[in-house]
This record gives structure tokens, sequence and C-alpha cells, in this order.
């Protein structure tokens, strides 16, 4: 449809409902024809325009919030039933930061070339700080396709990982996201003083590549579908958040264990 013809009968629509909330008992004896002219007189005034513009502004604002509070609704909903029946992930092989007897997990879906991501980690450093013997991070890997370099930084984050350098270059890929080559992971390598040959050598390592694969298969299988994605002891955050709602979900966390 011309999205000029769309806007037209969207303000013609609002305007026959002025007309018809207007003038109800004039309208309700008029037959087609003379009901189009009297519109068709009416949208001709630019005052008259101008009240229909803004009545409209007013119908689409209400709608937006009506659905922005529906989806709030719906969210709060599923998450509750996450806590009742929270998501089971297999994290076996993945890097994680924390006390190992952290009693609420994070698993964390994310993109080195992502900006939320980057945003992302700095609230996962921020919650660790709050909660250094509550919580502990598990990160898994979920290269976007059209982030060139995310799958080959993802690789060499695997890489690293197995001189025990992940954390370290893990921030170091978010600390360069906007320079990611083959080249900047071998100078980030050098500058954490792993084995840079061996380093070289895993970078091509089909098992690391599948081991990517893996973790992005593992989020499609989720419902996660951007970067970065989170699971709070099972519980799904969709997309990055700020610290307060993170804390929300582990101090709920804390008080449904305490209860126990």
């Amino acid at each position: 449809m011309n999205l000029m013809f769309s806007k037209r009968l969207t303000i013609a629509a609002c305007a026959a409902a002025l007309l018809i909330t207007g003038v109800p008992r004039r309208a309700a004896a008029m037959d087609q024809d003379q009901f189009n002219k009297l519109m068709d007189s009416y949208l001709e005034s630019d005052e008259n325009l101008e009240k229909v513009g803004t009545a409209l502004e007013k119908f689409f604002r209400k709608k937006r919030e009506e659905q922005q509070a529906l989806a709030e609704q719906q969210e709060v909903q599923r998450m509750e039933e996450q806590f009742e029946n929270p998501v089971k992930i297999d994290v076996a092989g993945s890097p994680v930061i924390g006390k190992e007897n952290a009693p609420i997990t994070v698993v964390e879906f994310s993109d080195f070339q992502c900006p939320f991501c980057k945003r992302g980690n700095q609230v996962m450093k921020d919650l660790l700080k709050e909660y250094p013997d509550d919580v502990k991070i598990v990160f898994k890997h979920l290269p976007l396709p059209f982030h060139q370099q995310a799958k080959p930084a993802a690789v060499a984050a695997i890489a690293a990982q197995q001189q025990g350098k992940f954390w370290e270059f893990h921030d170091e890929l978010f600390e360069n996201q906007e320079s990611l080559t083959e080249a900047k992971f071998i100078e980030i390598a050098t500058k954490l003083e792993l084995d840079v040959d061996k380093f070289k050598k895993d970078m091509n390592n089909e098992a690391y590549e599948k081991q990517v694969a893996d973790d992005m298969a593992v989020a499609t299988q989720l419902g996660v579908r951007g970067t970065p994605g989170f699971f709070v002891n099972g519980v799904q955050v969709r997309g990055a958040r700020p610290l307060p709602y993170f804390k929300e979900l582990v101090d709920k966390w804390k008080e449904r264990m305490a209860k126990k």
C-alpha cells in the first residue's frame, strides 16, 4: 500500500471517529456520500487536521504503552514460571569465573564484536564484585553472522583458554572490539605472554571451531536470538540489562534458597 495513501486513510479514519463522536445525530442521518463529503470538508481545515494529528498521536502513544505494559506483564509471568522450572544448561568445558561453590550460576551468551555485549561484560564484572560468594559466571560463545570477526575472536579466546588466560584475553577482545583481526589476536597473545606458536596453532584447531558451533547450537535450542543473552540459575534474561536488574534476580534466588 502506498505510504501517503495509508497515511490519508488513517487520518480519514481518525477524522471519521471525531465526526461521529462530535455530531452523532447528524452523522447517523447521512448516507455514505453525504458522510464522505462532510469528512472531506472537515479535512480541508488546517485546524481540524491538527486536531486529527493530535488525536492520532495520543491514540498510538496509548497503544504503545498498552503493548509495552502487556509485554512486561508477560515477561514477569515467564520469569516466575522459570523460577519454578529453571532451564538446565550443560556448562562442561565452558570458562568459569567466580568461586567454584557459588550457588548462583549466570550463563552468558556473548559476541566479542557486539557493543551491547561489551556493556554486559562490565555488568557481569560489577555483579561479581557485589556477590563474590554467591555468583559465578559461565561464558558461552554466540558470534552473530553479521559480525565477521566475532567467530574468529571466539576461537582465539578458546585458544587462549588452553593456556589458562581466557578471561584476560576475553577482556582484551572487548577493549579492542573495533579492531579485531588475526594480527590483533596475536598481539594480545604476546601481551599476555602466551606461547604464541601454540596459540597460532590452536587458532586453526577445528575442535575449537566445533566448540563455538556447539555453543551456538545450545543458544538456538534455548531460544537465545540475540546477544547478549543470560540465564541466572536457569532464568532467562533477554538482552543487556543494568546491574540492578541482575541484583534483583540474584537476591530473589538467595531468598528462595534460604527458605529451603
